[in-house]
């Protein structure tokens, strides 16, 4: 058999997959719920409640306080479409969307919630366009997340850049019995080809979300979360990491046997951010976006000093507050306060008269050497800004701190090169 005719089987073999629910973001395509989906399911008589996050199996059941609702009796069913409990109260079931699934699932530590995961990835201004060519042709887009979490930003960093990315080959249909080796596929078996399948997708994606996080228990939950959200469709773009974040650009380094930058962006929400910037920089795109996420302005003063007093590549774009609300823009930087002679005049006074001097000379070329010396230490001296520009204030929220990777000036360049 020639090789054409022999990719051409291989092909139509992936092809007959199971035909699985698809999602879809447009209200007038509704789809049934099947086992496996999660649903929201919301009193009907208490439209203002949350609701319950369900994943929906056929033996299950929901209890509530106002009766027991059984899953087979919503798997069938469509969206916003009413059940009813043992106890005859009825519940309407809804396709969560994906900030009531942030908010509803269960959590190992706080998440970023959704007005803020919003406005962190419009600020990072992600464009991303659909593939025409199965294989890539040019380096990926690649965005790293620092301190995974929940994998509340996961998700919504994923969603951005989901276009960019041709569709995860679909998985082959359950055998019912054990599926024997066919000579037409050299000996594999559906579930090697679509292994395969999967491992080129994977290898050729134009757009990859590395999420890291310092815990494995953390990141094996947002990577469930991640999973989670209708049917995974978001899962393909993101690859998730344990460890620190340093210690992997190193390793990512030599896994690309390259001292070229590889990161679009990069986006750390970590306590000692800081401490990794020196690390960030080689492998971040020149104008690409370091974003730093903390609870408290002080985290982001010292990121501000750290990169001042190593020289590091980076311009400060802004510093903003965020909130339930509204935003408001902060000015954080470091300042050299001008030199006051004050307290050299004090001290002039305080010095003895000429005629109490034993030499009156030498005493003045003495004060004046411990003046220069004086404002010479007060103007090396630094003092860093923190304070709110004119705005509206907030509730709640964290601080978001962006800045721009630069070129390297010239000489900073052959300091680097020389040994």
């Amino acid at each position: 058999m020639s090789p054409q005719a022999l990719q051409r089987l291989r092909q139509s073999a992936l092809a007959r997959t199971a035909i699985t629910r698809s999602f879809t973001s447009s209200c007038c395509l509704r789809r049934a719920f099947q086992e496996g989906d999660v649903v929201l399911v919301r009193e009907k008589r208490d439209a203002a409640y949350d609701g319950t996050l369900v994943k929906l199996q056929q033996s299950k059941t929901m209890h509530s306080h106002r009766g027991v609702v059984k899953h087979a009796d919503i798997i069938g069913k469509e969206p916003r479409q009413l059940v009813y409990s043992s106890k005859g109260s009825s519940f309407r079931i809804h396709e969560p969307t994906l900030a009531e699934y942030v908010r509803l699932t269960p959590r190992l530590v706080t998440p970023i919630y959704p007005s803020d995961t919003n406005l962190i990835v419009s600020l990072l201004d992600l464009h991303v366009d659909t593939p025409f060519e199965p294989l890539r042709t040019e380096p990926p887009l690649e965005i790293l997340e620092a301190g995974t979490g929940h994998g509340a930003l996961t998700l919504h960093l994923s969603r951005a850049v989901h276009a960019a990315n041709t569709p995860l080959p679909r998985p082959p249909p359950s055998p019912q019995e054990e599926e024997p080796e066919d000579a037409v596929y050299l000996g594999e078996s559906m579930a090697d080809l679509h292994l395969n399948a999967s491992e080129s997708w994977k290898n050729n994606r134009r757009a990859i979300i590395h999420t890291l996080d310092i815990s494995s228990k953390h990141s094996k939950h947002a990577k469930k979360i991640v999973e989670g959200f209708r049917g995974g469709m978001y899962s393909g773009n993101v690859d998730f990491h344990v460890g620190d974040v340093s210690e992997w650009i190193a390793e990512q380094k030599a896994k690309r046997k390259t001292e070229d930058p590889f990161l679009t962006h990069v986006f750390l929400d970590l306590p000692n951010a800081e401490n990794h910037l020196t690390s960030v920089s080689p492998v971040l795109h020149v104008n690409g976006i370091l974003a730093v996420f903390n609870p408290s302005i002080t985290q982001i003063a010292e990121c501000v000093e750290a990169i001042r007093e190593q020289r590091m590549p980076y311009l400060l774009d802004q510093v903003i507050e965020l909130g339930a609300c509204t935003i408001r823009e902060w000015d954080v930087r470091a300042v050299r306060p001008r030199a006051t002679l004050v307290t050299a005049e004090e001290k002039r006074a305080s010095e003895p008269s000429s005629a109490e001097a034993i030499d009156s000379a030498k005493g003045q070329a003495s004060r004046d050497d411990e003046l220069a010396k004086d404002l010479a230490q007060t103007e090396e001296k630094w003092a860093m800004v923190c304070r709110p520009k004119a705005g509206q204030q907030v509730v709640g929220g964290g601080f978001l701190g962006l800045w721009r990777r630069m070129e390297r000036a010239p000489s900073q360049e052959q300091d680097t090169a020389q040994p």
